[in-house]
């Protein structure tokens, strides 16, 4: 009896044992790393239990909230027990899995456990088949999704996916599985007679815990108190050739413009508007730890998250760098798992992405002959003479004899029949712009290599892409290398390093006036003479030769100018960044990170004797003195030392995150360049080649800098209870570029965020699963772009001195006077922001609303010449710009099925800019486009930079022309047809004094939005981006609508006024080369035109292809076939080639010009993907 009762309590304890193995397996798995914690709560909500695992294992534990119940009570204690065993416990009441994905975050994939009741089992016809399912489960992006739970819906059996997003499970055949991952829909498949099955997930409400860089450290994006927008790889226009256009339009409140089409240039970017006169607005730019001063150099492919600090509480952490904001890039990381290499491949052709409408040949010679003629009457009426119309038959030598003027008054004879007054038509019709521009061929090839284990990551990448430019000889040829390696030494430190290089070999074209750029020289080379000869060969200076006699602007051939002058620019840059982290607690750590960047680039230029120089043939003596070579070198090296040190302690409910440092950084650079002349033929187009006196070598630049910056700096980010957000921060800097009267400059900043949505009296106000968070921040940043060694009297160039007889000798002297109190400029920013997500997390929406004031502002300001000086840079202690505006982001996914997507983003931002106070100075008026117009105004009460002239109130008429304010100077009387003034001062004259602020080049609003679709294993992308309000100056104008026939013009010209009988458009004033012509060609509103567009960015259109023999046969785990178009289509009102414009290079006084800028480019690509 006694060994019966022995087998029965084995028996009992055996299935006891194997039932609480089976619960174990059906409710709960739990796959995290071997660590062992200590844990005493009490009467403490489970989301602080959470808090406290995170605080001691430094993981990040996932959840969906509205899955477990945070606010569950736990009392519990364990003494050094492992991780699995605390995770088993916590979620006793739970089903599913517990994973950790990688070394920093654990995902829960649970639910509240359902008592299982007992039922009669079916009767069934037959058994189900036994079928062990695999598969893979990927994202949106076709990217293994580790982690994720697979049950099957009534028996609970469950499996969770591998590293690389495999999974296996036996099931019956009819079974259902069920697929869940935190952040996405749930999706169910029935189990079928297919071993294999592939699961795609689509974005649900995201719970994961997003992590954005905030400078020195990363922070999840729900404790965030300032302004930072965000940018995934996924989200990038990766088909653009540069960063900066892969951004256009994703951001609210930075406005990002594509200035210019060349290969070789990026965009510019403004963040919240210009907070300065004559320093940069330019950002900052931090890759992966390292400030840089752009982001050219980086290949999109590698970027893994893109965050820009817009906000001065946020980018106060960089203190007098961070006044334009911080972009902060940080690229893609090894991740553990099998090593992963992956080959992206585009190609495609460039074109010209607006063509300009001009006047054809027969427009043109009429244009010419009536400019003539008008000019003809003017002068001959002047003079007092008796004119009738049948002088305009007299020939040019009478014409000249009468009046004189040449050039103004002489027709060409090839093009008008002086007898019956008529045009003879052109016998050529070129088109410029068809034969300098063409389809350029590209292509952009990328390799990487990822991958590692527990203690070594590993991420490699190589990029080469070769890319003509639309116009002739122009292009780029870029290879670029990262190596990106971090290391697990052991439990306590951590290394890794950085190392990038990238190659540039540039072939540019000048840009700016028409003698020496083709892009203006196409648009007024005339249509009426030929582009090449009966043999092919271009034609030189066939226009230029006939400009003194005809009137004619002197143009050369734009293809000549294209082809011959040689401009090359090749460049070398590498970034070394190593870092290593030590635990000394597991609340305390400290990190050191040096790095060093170099730059060096040789630019040469030659113009060569075989362009006309003026009316002089190529090859004349002129043109040999005209032809010129230049050779630039330039070295930069940036050495980085930052030592920070990191706090992170969870005390129940409260949160403290301390950061503290020291960084320590020293630029230096020289430049070299040299000019040569006297070239006798372009057999050898380098300085070496120039002639054999020694006054055509001249030596133009030689300059060494070395600057420093000391900084220290640190912040505290403490959270009570995931609802109450506090964060303070303050740097101060001392900088060799600040006097030594003001070395040091400090930076403080406050924010604090509300998370409403978690307080108890909340209950989902807005709906189920809703978020509201307020926000608000104050900071303080620097602008120290105010060069070097201004705050120190330096000696200047040596020159020729005379003393006694007369010898020459070599003497130098002071250059100039220096603040020695010189410093920093200031923003002072405040934002409020409030984050909302509604619709259970399909709509995302995200404000601000900020006011910044930047002043001691630098400038020249005036001294007396008897000093030795005029000017002195100096801060105006009471100089103040504002910027105030709005910034608002709006992310939806619209629809979600099961095979259909749809998801839409967009942003708008508003940005109002004005001059508070000058400091005292003087009134700033600007020349920034053609000869020496006045073009821009800075005063007080005006946006920076406002647009300066006079108002046009019309074109006269034979009724008006008599009574209208005269211009003070026009040598030429008024006459119907040509523009007249608004008289400001009701003076009877038009001069000076009747210039005004005439118009803004900031737009009212910009915006973009995106538009992205998936429908099975399709996808669908396309960006948008626009401006309102906003206007040019096309500095152009001067030559292309001045009504002349000196060169060609727009295509409206054709209605110009012609005579009261034919007013044409109302708007064009009428042809002429007499003296009304500088009256009307004077900078007015006549030459502004709505800078306005709406532009598509980026359209794309894919497939992934699922076919099992490419993994099994070729090995190929992904592959990609996409195509898309760069710049789709622009719509505009600008008459140019692109209405974003900015010739003077970011300048703030002069901004909103166009003057023969590099047209905008459109890219037809095509592309595949291949993973293994």
């Amino acid at each position: 009896m006694k060994k019966q009762l022995r087998l029965l309590v084995l028996f009992l304890f055996t299935h006891l044992i194997s039932f609480a193995n089976d619960l174990n397996h059906e409710y709960i798995t739990v796959a995290v790393r071997n660590a062992r914690i200590s844990l005493n709560v009490k009467d403490q909500p489970l989301k602080n239990v959470f808090q406290l695992i995170e605080q001691k294992t430094g993981l990040s534990v996932n959840y969906n909230a509205s899955a477990v119940n945070g606010m569950e009570t736990v009392n519990y204690k364990a003494d050094d027990v492992t991780l699995a065993t605390v995770f088993q416990v916590l979620l006793k009441n739970y089903q599913g899995t517990v994973k950790q994905v990688d070394e920093n975050h654990i995902f829960l994939k649970v639910e509240k456990r359902k008592a299982i009741e007992k039922a009669v089992a079916p009767i069934v016809a037959a058994a189900a088949t036994p079928i062990t399912i695999s598969g893979t489960v990927t994202d949106e992006n076709n990217q293994p999704v580790p982690g994720v739970s697979i049950h099957e819906k009534t028996t609970k059996k469950n499996t969770t996916t591998d590293a690389n997003g495999r999974y296996s499970i036996t099931v019956n055949t009819g079974d259902v599985l069920v697929y869940n991952f935190i952040g996405y829909a749930p999706q169910e498949v029935t189990v079928g007679d297919k071993a294999l099955m592939n699961v795609q997930l689509k974005v649900q409400n995201s719970q994961l815990k997003e992590i954005v860089a905030i400078g020195y450290q990363s922070v999840r994006k729900s404790d965030v108190t300032g302004a930072i927008s965000s940018v995934k790889a996924s989200e990038l226009n990766l088909t653009s050739p540069s960063v900066g256009q892969a951004l256009v339009g994703k951001v609210a409140g930075v406005q990002i413009s594509q200035v210019s089409g060349a290969p070789y240039a990026s965009t510019k970017i403004r963040v919240r508007g210009v907070g300065s006169i004559n320093a940069s607005s330019d950002p900052l730019y931090v890759v992966d730890g390292f400030p840089m001063d752009n982001d050219v150099f980086i290949n999109p492919e590698d970027i893994e998250t893109i965050d820009i600090l817009k906000d001065a509480a946020s980018a106060a952490i960089y203190g007098s760098r961070a006044a334009g904001g911080v972009v902060l890039i940080t690229t893609k990381r090894g991740k553990e798992g099998k090593g992963k290499f992956q080959y992206d491949l585009q190609t495609g052709i460039n074109q010209l992405g607006k063509k300009v409408k001009l006047l054809n040949s027969e427009e043109f010679a009429q244009l010419m002959i009536d400019g003539r003629n008008n000019s003809y009457h003017d002068f001959v009426v002047n003079g007092g003479k008796e004119w009738n119309d049948a002088m305009y038959s007299d020939d040019n030598a009478t014409r000249i004899a009468k009046v004189g003027n040449a050039n103004a008054v002489s027709v060409d004879p090839k093009f008008y029949d002086f007898a019956n007054q008529k045009v003879i038509k052109p016998q050529y019709n070129t088109d410029w712009q068809d034969l300098l521009y063409r389809n350029a061929m590209f292509s952009r090839h990328n390799l990487s290599f990822s991958g590692g284990s527990k203690e070594v990551k590993y991420y490699i990448s190589g990029g080469y892409q070769n890319q003509d430019g639309i116009i002739l000889n122009t292009g780029l040829k870029k290879i670029n290398f990262r190596a990106n390696v971090d290391g697990q030494i052991n439990p306590k430190l951590k290394a890794g390093m950085n190392v990038s290089y990238t190659n540039n070999q540039n072939r540019e074209t000048e840009e700016g006036r028409w003698d020496h750029n083709p892009i203006m020289a196409a648009l007024l080379m005339l249509p009426t003479y030929r582009a090449f000869d009966d043999n092919g060969n271009i034609v030189k200076n066939e226009v230029a030769a006939l400009s003194s006699t005809y009137g004619y602007n002197s143009f050369e051939n734009p293809l000549a100018i294209a082809k011959e002058i040689n401009i090359r620019r090749n460049g070398n840059r590498a970034t070394y960044n190593g870092y290593a982290v030590y635990q000394v607690l597991p609340e305390l750590s400290l990190k050191a990170n040096l790095g060093m960047s170099s730059y060096a680039e040789k630019y040469d230029y030659y113009y060569p004797t075989s362009l006309s120089s003026g009316v002089s043939a190529p090859y004349s003596d002129a043109a040999k003195a005209a032809a010129n070579a230049r050779a630039k070198n330039t070295n930069k090296l940036d050495q980085l030392g930052e030592f920070t040190a990191a706090y992170s302690k969870q005390f129940n409910k409260h949160k403290l995150d301390v950061l503290g440092g020291y960084t320590v950084q020293k630029t230096t650079g020289d430049v070299l360049e040299i000019r040569a002349e006297g070239f006798q033929d372009d057999r050898i187009q380098e300085v070496s080649a120039k002639g054999a006196d020694a006054a055509l070598f001249k030596l133009t630049t030689a300059s060494k800098y070395v600057y420093t910056l000391v900084s220290y700096l640190g912040r505290i980010n403490y959270n009570y209870d995931n609802r109450y957000y506090l964060t303070a921060s303050f740097r101060t800097d001392a900088s060799s570029r600040f006097g030594p009267q003001n070395r040091w400059g400090s930076f403080p900043s406050v924010a604090a965020g509300w998370n409403i949505s978690n307080e108890s009296f909340y209950n989902d106000w807005l709906g189920q699963h809703s978020t509201l968070k307020l926000r608000a921040s104050w900071g303080l940043s620097g602008n120290n772009n105010i060069g070097n060694y201004n705050s120190a009297t330096v000696m200047g160039t040596p020159t020729g001195v005379p003393f006694g007889n007369g010898t020459i000798n070599t003497g130098t002297f002071a250059n100039g006077i220096k603040d020695p109190k010189i410093g920093w400029e200031s923003t002072s920013q405040y934002n409020a922001g409030l984050d909302l997500g509604l619709l259970n997390g399909r709509l995302n929406v995200i404000a601000n609303y900020y006011v910044s004031y930047s002043y001691n502002l630098l400038f020249d300001r005036p001294v007396s010449a008897i000093s030795g000086a005029t000017t002195v840079t100096t801060n105006l202690r009471d100089s103040k710009i504002r910027n105030r505006g709005i910034d608002l982001q709006i992310d939806g996914r619209v629809i979600q099925t099961k095979e259909f997507n749809l998801n839409l983003t967009g942003n708008i931002s508003v940005n109002r800019n004005k001059v508070l106070d000058m400091g005292g100075a003087n009134t700033i008026f600007k020349a920034g486009a053609e000869r020496s117009y006045l073009t821009h105004i800075i005063q007080t009460g005006q946006p920076v930079g406002m647009f300066y002239g006079f108002r046009v109130l019309g074109v006269a008429t034979e009724a008006n022309y008599k009574t209208v304010a005269p211009s003070a100077s026009s040598t030429n009387p008024m006459h119907p047809g040509d523009l007249y003034f608004y008289d400001k001062n009701d003076d009877g004259v038009v001069n000076d004094a009747d210039k005004d602020v005439i118009g803004s080049p900031y737009p009212k609003f910009t915006y973009g939005f995106n538009l992205s679709a998936t429908y099975k294993d399709f996808y669908f992308s396309s960006s948008f981006n626009g401006s309102y309000g906003n206007q040019v100056l096309d500095g152009q104008d001067y030559y292309l609508y001045n009504m002349e026939g000196s060169g060609n013009q727009y295509a409206d010209v054709a209605q110009r006024f012609r005579s009261n009988a034919q007013p044409g458009a109302g708007s064009v004033y009428r042809a002429s080369r007499a003296g009304t012509q500088s009256n009307s060609t004077r900078l007015s509103t006549f030459y502004l035109q709505d800078g306005s567009y709406f532009r598509c960015t980026n359209i794309m259109l894919g497939y992934n292809f699922r076919f099992r023999a490419l993994q099994q046969k070729l090995g190929v785990s992904k592959a990609t076939l996409f195509a898309s178009v760069d710049n789709a289509f622009t719509i505009t009102k600008y008459k140019g080639y692109n209405p974003e414009v900015d010739y003077g290079n970011g300048s703030n006084i002069a901004p909103g010009v166009d003057y023969g800028m590099y047209p905008l480019v459109r890219a037809y690509n095509a592309g595949v993907k291949l993973a293994f």
